[in-house]
């Protein structure tokens, strides 16, 4: 047995509710917890695992009870704890303060119902025993793009990790997916270039489903739908060309409202020069436009999730919108009949 830092083992609570829509990161902090505290190659021996939704809540007891053989603590996991049966969760309750001080208890639930007496107390004890972990925000998922092409032997740009969120959304095991194809196209190169992402995603030029706003803007909308067409055959969905025109225009609105490069750094994750190129084109177009172009953003997205039209449809009426907002030929009174 390896010695441990025993004020380090003091530290471990003797159970751990994880909870919210952000999979990845339960699964992280369950894979953080069992490397922390079991020897490697002791898992069959000190850790176990268990299924809310079909456990015999007395073989979960009996496991973390269960005094460790090689690692100084002994981990139970217990996944889907919203799924155990009403008389499961009665002996949970109990049962949580009597675990022994040589085992840690490890939970995770997507979701919880706070009026259920167990999983109140649970949610009173955020920060201490429960940790709430929401969707990943497009930073945070531009930090773990990052991290996941270091991980590989690969740096990448800001603005590369932006590009491939906006392409791919802030799913991160998409994100994890795709930096893993990008670093197995570029062989031997030491970094992930733009020109990688747009080749390695089917498009026959530089430019990338990320470059499309910059089209509609520079009053380009041909250009700007065999862009979208490219993107969509490559696999990118056609919400996710929503997403990345309507966070183009957030950025354009937060420009003309600021006027700062620093806020703009912050709130987006976005490089100096891309924020100092953002504010120079916030110049050029007009509140209103801006307005318009949110409008028909959200107006595309109610059609895209209703399924009244074809998806691809919705875009190329989108893109044609825009185009003509900002070269300002829709005036007010005909902004809610397209």
């Amino acid at each position: 047995m390896s010695p441990i830092d025993q004020a380090a083992l003091a530290k471990f609570k003797r159970y751990y509710l994880f909870y919210g829509p952000n999979t990845y990161k339960l699964d992280e902090r369950v894979r953080s917890l069992i490397k922390a505290v079991i020897e490697p190659g002791s898992e069959p021996f000190d850790l176990d695992r268990f299924d809310g939704d079909r456990v015999d809540f007395s073989n979960v007891i009996n496991a973390a009870s269960t005094p460790p053989v090689i690692s100084q603590l002994r981990v139970t996991i217990l996944t889907s704890v919203d799924k155990l049966s009403a008389q499961s969760l009665n002996r949970l309750e109990p049962f949580l303060s009597k675990i022994p001080p040589y085992s840690v208890l490890a939970m995770t639930a997507v979701k919880l119902d706070k009026r259920i007496k167990i999983f109140k107390r649970l949610a009173a004890e955020e920060k201490t025993n429960t940790f709430f972990f929401d969707l990943f925000k497009p930073a945070e998922a531009a930090d773990l793009v990052v991290k996941a092409a270091a991980n590989r032997g690969k740096k990448l740009s800001t603005y590369v990790a932006n590009a491939i969120v906006e392409t791919f959304g802030t799913d991160p095991y998409r994100l994890e997916n795709e930096v893993e194809k990008l670093s197995l196209y570029v062989g031997d190169k030491p970094e992930i270039e733009k020109s990688d992402l747009a080749f390695a995603s089917g498009f026959t030029h530089v430019e990338t489903a990320y470059d499309l706003p910059d089209l509609i803007v520079a009053g380009k909308p041909e250009q700007a739908m065999e862009l979208a067409r490219m993107a969509i055959a490559s696999g990118i969905s056609e919400m996710q060309i929503l997403w990345i025109l309507r966070n183009y225009l957030l950025r354009l609105n937060a420009a003309q409202a600021t006027g700062d490069a620093k806020g703009l750094m912050s709130a987006f994750r976005m490089p100096y020069g891309a924020a100092q190129e953002i504010l120079r084109k916030s110049k050029g177009v007009s509140q209103d436009a801006i307005a318009k172009g949110l409008t028909f953003c959200f107006r595309a997205e109610y059609s895209l999730k209703s399924a009244r039209f074809p998806s691809e449809v919705v875009v190329e009426l989108l893109i044609s919108a825009l185009s003509l907002t900002f070269k300002g030929n829709i005036p007010k009174d005909k902004l809610y009949s397209l």
